[in-house]
Formats: C-alpha cells, sequence, structure tokens
C-alpha cells in the first residue's frame, strides 16, 4: 500500500528556485565568459591555446550543470502537479 505526504507547494517552490539559481548562475558565467574571452585579444602562444581548450572544456561541464538544473527544476513542477492533481481525483471521489 503507498502511502505518501507532500506539500506540493513547497515541491512548486523547490522548482522555482532551483529555475532562479539557474538564471543566475548563467548571468554569472556569462559575464565571467566576457571577462575571459576579451583575454584572447592581447594574448597569443601556447599558453593562450592551453587557456582556450581549458575554457571550452569548462563550458561543456557548464552546459551539462545548467541542463542538470533544468532537469530537476522541470521533474519537480511536473511532481507538484502531479501529487496536486492525485489529490483533487480523490478529493472528487468523496464530493457529492
Amino acid at each position: 500500500m503507498s502511502m505518501f505526504q507532500v506539500d506540493s507547494t513547497q515541491v512548486a517552490g523547490a522548482s522555482a528556485a532551483v529555475s532562479t539559481s539557474g538564471s543566475r548562475l548563467r548571468a554569472e558565467v556569462a559575464s565571467m565568459m566576457t571577462q575571459l574571452t576579451a583575454l584572447n585579444s592581447g594574448w597569443q602562444g601556447s599558453a593562450q591555446l592551453s587557456f582556450t581548450e581549458c575554457i571550452t572544456q569548462w563550458q561543456a561541464v557548464q552546459t551539462q550543470v545548467e541542463e542538470a538544473l533544468d532537469s530537476i527544476s522541470t521533474r519537480l513542477m511536473a511532481a507538484s502537479r502531479t501529487y496536486e492533481e492525485a489529490e483533487a481525483q480523490a478529493q472528487s471521489l468523496f464530493a457529492r
């Protein structure tokens, strides 16, 4: 027998918080990348090439982090809706 207790509003709030954090993270990363890519205009040589490669690798990981945050937010919102719908459906069984 399944038994659960959940505050769907709290779950929805967590979804919104994750989404907000993701947006802030994207803004911070964009600002940082502007500063880092500005270095390329006056920097040449093997160290610069290695630096650029490092940034490229980091961007790939950062993209994965952003996608994970989006997924978490989406899934939390879906869970919140599912719990709300289940409660509404159970309640309707007893409505006259």
